[in-house]
């Protein structure tokens, strides 16, 4: 085990510490170290082996570059750096890679981000094997090709992931899962992730000051390498050069392992940050009465959807309440006349882009 040599943290107060490196851990090595204790590891040796690690630009291109894809826009911009804007366009796969052979204007600005290689990249889909280490896959893989020098922004998922560096290299930076020291945008902002307000490369600490006082886990990760992040922690990823890769979101074996998890004490915070968020998302829909009606069973079917997991009823009850006292309800609104077998749905809303 070494450590990664990153860069260190732009405040001057926070403590820095390197992501350990391991080598080709056993999947019970890394469930004991480094999944069950919460633990963000970079992991050399096991992805180097893959047919995908043979993948280029050009290869790719010629292979999937007739294909369809949802190329973000702005990204170079502030907002995008504190996930508040950009917009998408669709564009072939071979378009959004001549620009970045080419290296023009809208290359800088553009990224190729979550691209779910099964339904938009079919032919790639042999070269990316299912790691061991993943108990059980919620979404994924995904393609990501980002330009030299893009800065993704901060963010927290909710589930555990890989990322996998094909070709390029990333700098990588973890905070922790608690939502405050990363100023995490309004409740109701779109999308399935929680996007921070901070700009980890030049922080305001004027205006948020506790990033200060936050722990930076930091590292490189290289071709063939992967990293493992914690559900709900927050983390940032630089593009160092021109850079392909994958990633995994997946969670914990059993039927609630992974929701148990979520609800505990260490992660009861951001979890329940990021569910109402999805609550403040539906607010101003009428079909959110018709959710409240049936919360407890829609509140089930959402987790089920999400994590492939089965809430327990003690657990449904405290998801409940907390709904209930977030929008100030003393009861919930009753309907009787419903005949459908499925409850209605919670809904994720704006996953392509935000405005």
């Amino acid at each position: 085990m070494k450590d990664s040599g990153s860069d260190v943290s732009p405040c001057g107060k926070q403590k820095v510490v390197n992501i350990a490196r391991v080598s080709a851990p056993t999947k019970e090595e890394f469930l004991n170290n480094y999944f069950q204790k919460d633990t963000p590891v970079i992991i050399t040796d096991v992805a180097s082996s893959w047919p995908a690690a043979s993948w280029s630009l050009e290869s790719i291109k010629e292979r999937a570059g007739h294909n369809k894809a949802f190329i973000r826009q702005n990204t170079s911009k502030q907002d995008y750096k504190i996930g508040k804007a950009y917009n998408i366009r669709e564009s072939s796969l071979g378009d959004y890679i001549s620009d970045l052979e080419v290296g023009n204007a809208r290359s800088r600005n553009s990224y190729l981000a979550v691209q779910n290689i099964k339904s938009t990249f079919p032919e790639l889909e042999d070269d990316v094997p299912m790691p061991d280490y993943i108990g059980k896959i919620h979404m994924g893989p995904y393609l990501w090709i980002a330009v030299n020098g893009h800065y993704e922004y901060c963010h927290f998922d909710p589930d555990d992931g890989l990322l996998v560096i094909l070709t390029g290299h990333k700098r990588v930076r973890l905070y922790g899962c608690s939502p405050a020291p990363l100023y995490p945008n309004p409740l109701g902002s779109k999308g399935r992730t929680i996007q921070a307000q901070v700009n980890c490369d030049e922080p305001d600490l004027e205006e948020h000051p506790c990033f200060e006082v936050s722990t930076c886990h930091c590292g490189e990760v290289n071709p063939g390498e992967m990293l493992y992040i914690p559900a709900f922690w927050w983390h940032q990823v630089t593009s160092v050069e021109t850079s392909i890769s994958v990633n995994f979101f997946f969670g914990d074996a059993g039927e609630n392992n992974f929701i148990t998890k979520a609800m505990s004490i260490t992660k009861w915070d951001a979890f329940s940050h990021w569910l109402l968020n999805i609550i403040e998302q539906n607010r101003s829909f009428d079909s959110l009465q018709l959710v409240l009606a049936h919360l407890p069973d829609s509140l089930a079917s959402f987790l089920f959807k999400e994590w492939k997991d089965k809430a327990s009823r003690e657990q449904i009850e405290i998801l409940v309440q907390l709904v209930m006292d977030y929008l100030q309800l003393d009861s919930l609104p009753t309907d009787e006349d419903r005949m459908s077998k499925n409850p209605p749905p919670i809904k994720i809303r704006g996953l392509l882009w935000r405005k």
